[in-house]
């Protein structure tokens, strides 16, 4: 059996879970469970990094010892983690034994290696990002990452000899062209590399609270060296051999954009020094953002996962960050665009054919799953196209790729009902048959379609096999399962129950607007002042074209006369690309800029709405672009 290891990065403790680490988790847990739908031995660590300076000053703030607080924060990562139905393999700690022993060899080896020698650092450090840095590297005088204010610090210090391994790095990367993916991320890891590495502070002296120098004991192994060797030690090493050997190199590491230096440069030369195995694979995802913003603890804009799984539910969280995963660039994160995501998907179209195709079978089957003599779908096709496709979507991380490719089967099969009208052919007894076949064909694209996205949304995949009468779990499905005419006739359907309610925003959500000052002559009427604060004008379209991984947005270049802008519009179901060249439209020219999907939006096209599909506004003559609408 093919062994596939999986990793997240392990989590500070200095705060609680947030949504950065959520989607990062989530993102791997798919991963892990396509591969086992794959029929692959998958093992899956995720866990918590509880040394160094930042986890003790967040200790002493709060008054206890930092092995106390890490004993408090931990279980709110491994509760988070069971209610988002994360499939780990493993949890490992860094204040764990095995990890100690393990961390301890690592070093060994590379002292015993000539990598490690004593010394003494003098220069500037980053105690929020435990990090040390150069003159050169400081933005005004602060860390580049963070933005917070560095110390100067002297004080004595083991090193590990990483201008040694600049060249061994090099001829990994290039004999490796998929160590880092995106490729985009590769560059900026080899430029850094090729601009020359110094050697690197590996201890504290000042520092207590971490894992001592096994020829040391005075200086505390600095925090990354001891980090990062968590996905060795998870694996047993040194101790349990048998694991190790099963499972080491990791397959994949999955981490965010902000830890590509330490996973792709520090690591794999710790690990060269130590003359063990390099990782085959880092997979660096973009950041979530708010407002253009990274979401993060240092920001104060951290988003709560409790509150949205509240509102969403688990599923509807976890399909909302992989539909929308940000793994070529950023993604603008907001309730809105979750609550849009999840109505139109998850309740209008996976939720109501579920419950359709299920209500059809009981009112019209007598609650079974019809006899058929022989079935071929018009779908059926795409469905065995997509299922073919499993191991490239989850070789490249396409995964919403495939969610797109497989709403547009939810889409199909909710057509083919509209088509062949069942409620009618049930009325006519000489139409039994084409009836059961259509109520077959819809069941056993929604079993498939359910198999296939399992991995995003277990919890509801599982619901729908149980309400088809499945007595397998979905969401332990293997690729076999999801062959076409595996549904057997005759089998009774279980108890209907909605899969995804439609979901109302809570007042606490809706987005709060600051009160105008009350006038004598206050009302609901806008004023002409009102008006011409939206800044209309006319602008036409000179560019369309799809934005990749959405069915619904197209990225358009509209000139405004003076200027050429960019525009994300919803408009894609409707509007084909080549059909808006040349088409004028009218455009809210002074709206703040966004990014949707990762791609810049400045301004918005007007549209009406008609049935929930959009019909755009424009002009009834040809007028010059950037003409003002007043």
């Amino acid at each position: 059996m093919t062994k596939f290891y999986v990793t997240t990065p392990i989590y500070y403790i200095n705060g609680l879970p947030h949504i950065g680490h959520v989607f990062t988790t989530v993102l791997s847990d798919a991963i892990a469970r396509y591969h086992r739908l794959l029929g692959h031995d998958v093992f899956f660590l995720t866990g918590t990094d509880e040394h160094g300076q930042k986890a003790e000053k967040a200790a002493r703030e709060v008054g206890v010892s930092p092995q106390e607080l890490a004993d408090r924060i931990v279980p709110s990562f491994r509760d988070l983690w069971k209610q988002l139905n994360i499939s780990n393999t493993d949890f490992i700690r860094t204040t764990e034994e095995r990890h100690r022993r393990g961390v301890a060899e690592i070093f060994h080896r590379s002292h015993a290696n000539g990598d490690i020698y004593l010394g003494a650092y003098e220069g500037w450090y980053c105690t929020f990002d435990e990090n040390f840095l150069t003159e050169g590297q400081l933005v005004n005088g602060n860390c580049p990452d963070c933005h917070r204010p560095v110390e100067k610090i002297k004080e004595e210090s083991y090193f590990f000899r990483l201008s040694k391994y600049q060249e061994p790095l090099l001829k990994y990367y290039r004999e490796n062209s998929d160590f880092i993916v995106p490729h985009s991320r590769s560059n900026e890891v080899i430029s850094f590399v090729e601009s020359g590495l110094r050697d690197l502070s590996v201890s504290r002296v000042k520092l207590k609270w971490g894992i001592p120098v096994p020829i040391d004991s005075s200086h505390v192994i600095y925090v990354w060296f001891d980090a990062l060797s968590n996905y060795v030690t998870a694996t047993g090493f040194p101790d349990n051999q048998q694991l190790y050997q099963s499972y080491w190199p990791a397959d994949l590491h999955v981490i965010g954009k902000d830890i590509v230096r330490f996973h792709c440069v520090y690591w794999p030369a710790f690990l060269l020094s130590a003359a063990l195995p390099l990782p085959k694979q880092v997979l660096v995802h973009g950041w979530w953002l708010k407002e253009d913003e990274k979401i993060s603890k240092s920001r104060g804009n951290v988003v709560d996962p409790h509150s949205l799984i509240k509102t969403f539910g688990v599923d509807g969280l976890r399909y909302f960050l992989i539909r929308e995963a940000p793994i070529e660039g950023d993604s603008n994160y907001s309730f809105e665009t979750i609550l849009r995501r999840v109505n139109s998907d998850l309740a209008n179209d996976l939720g109501n054919l579920s419950s359709r195709v299920l209500t059809m079978i009981e009112r019209y089957s007598s609650g079974k799953i019809p006899e058929i003599a022989q079935s071929n779908a018009p779908f059926r096709s795409s469905l065995e196209d997509v299922v073919a496709r499993i191991p490239e979507y989850t070789a490249a991380f396409t995964f919403s790729r495939l969610l797109v490719d497989v709403w547009s089967v939810v889409n199909s099969i909710n057509r083919y009902i509209v088509e062949e009208q069942p409620w009618v052919l049930a009325k006519d007894p000489a139409s039994q048959q084409r009836l059961q076949q259509v109520l077959y064909n819809s069941c056993e694209g929604l079993r498939i379609i359910a198999g296939l996205v399992a991995p995003v949304i277990p919890q509801s995949a599982d619901l729908i096999w149980q309400q088809i009468g499945i007595s397998k779990r979905a969401s332990e499905a293997n690729i076999g399962d999801l062959k076409w005419g595996e549904l057997s006739p005759g089998t009774p359907i279980g108890k209907i129950t909605p899969i995804f309610p439609r979901i109302e925003a809570p007042a606490a959500e809706t987005v709060p607007q600051k009160p105008a000052e009350k006038k004598q002559d206050d009302s609901s009427h806008a004023t002409i002042e009102d008006f011409q604060k939206l800044g209309l004008k006319v602008g036409e379209i000179k560019n369309a074209e799809k934005i990749s991984g959405s069915k619904k947005l197209l990225k358009l270049s509209v000139d405004l006369g003076s200027e050429t802008r960019q525009l994300v519009a919803g408009i894609a179901e409707v509007y084909a690309p080549e059909d808006l060249i040349g088409k004028q439209v009218i455009v809210v020219s002074n709206l703040k800029p966004t990014r949707i999907m990762g791609v810049e939006s400045n301004g918005m096209v007007l549209a009406a709405s008609i049935d929930g599909k959009p019909v755009l506004a424009s002009v009834s003559q040809k007028v010059p672009n950037g003409t003002i609408v007043k």
